[in-house]
């Protein structure tokens, strides 16, 4: 997926992946990532989720990115907020659209999240990963999730994650031409690829529903924990 199919699909207004309530599979399966109080939630590809404002509400602040500036107008809009749009000092392609919300700071930086440096989100204790993941493809030449999830581990020094992904039941699958486009299928052994050197991987929900894309696939969502292994020790000789 190039930025650009990412631009057109909000400027064509072609985003019915976004939710108008927050994910209850977030709200259920949030606590086990054992974020501290008052820590900072990072949401990857954000769009205009309003899971940012859900994570506001339980006292975290948010730092979020999202390629589409339309997107993070709309949610600024639709939300009623007010924010000051910051200019990266280095990067003219990044700005940061900041809020402040019952005492919690919003960030939402615009631009690719492949420009984002550690120093520009700042301290992350948990990462949010509802969509973004699905929405990348691995595959020749760019083999972007896995660029994403080094990016990921690269910029928040492994911060615990909730992921939410899916997998198909064989009944109801996509015609032809759904086949190269998102959600795309991760496979466990592909999450343990890009993670299990890093993370302790578990599957904590696995609920049957009649759909799991907008191309009417049947099958499962799926939640995983992904929280950081410890170093073990070294041993005096």
């Amino acid at each position: 997926m190039t930025p650009d199919f990412w631009q057109k699909a909000w400027k064509n207004s072609q985003t019915d992946f976004s939710q108008k309530t927050p994910n209850p599979k977030l709200i259920k399966y949030f606590k086990a990532l054992n974020t501290p109080k008052d820590g900072r939630f990072f949401v990857p590809l954000c769009g205009k989720s309003v899971d940012m404002l859900w994570f506001i509400d339980q006292g975290f602040d948010v730092v979020g990115v999202e390629l589409s500036k339309i997107a993070v107008r709309q949610f600024f809009t639709e939300n009623n907020l007010q924010a000051t749009i910051l200019p990266h000092p280095t990067n003219p392609r990044l700005a940061c659209y900041q809020a402040k919300i019952h005492e919690r700071l919003l960030n939402i930086w615009v631009g690719d999240i492949f420009e984002l440096s550690a120093i520009d989100v700042g301290q992350i204790d948990a990462i949010y990963d509802r969509g973004a993941l699905v929405a990348l493809p691995d595959s020749t030449p760019d083999y972007l999730r896995s660029k994403y999830t080094q990016q990921l581990i690269a910029i928040s020094c492994c911060a615990n994650q909730l992921v939410i992904s899916f997998s198909y039941d064989g009944k109801s699958q996509r015609g032809s031409n759904y086949k190269n486009l998102p959600p795309f299928l991760v496979t466990r052994t592909q999450l343990e690829g890009y993670y299990a050197k890093d993370y302790q991987i578990t599957l904590v929900a696995k609920e049957q529903v009649d759909y799991v894309s907008t191309a009417g696939d049947s099958g499962y969502r799926l939640v995983y924990t992904l929280i950081k292994k410890q170093l073990k020790p070294r041993l005096n000789m």
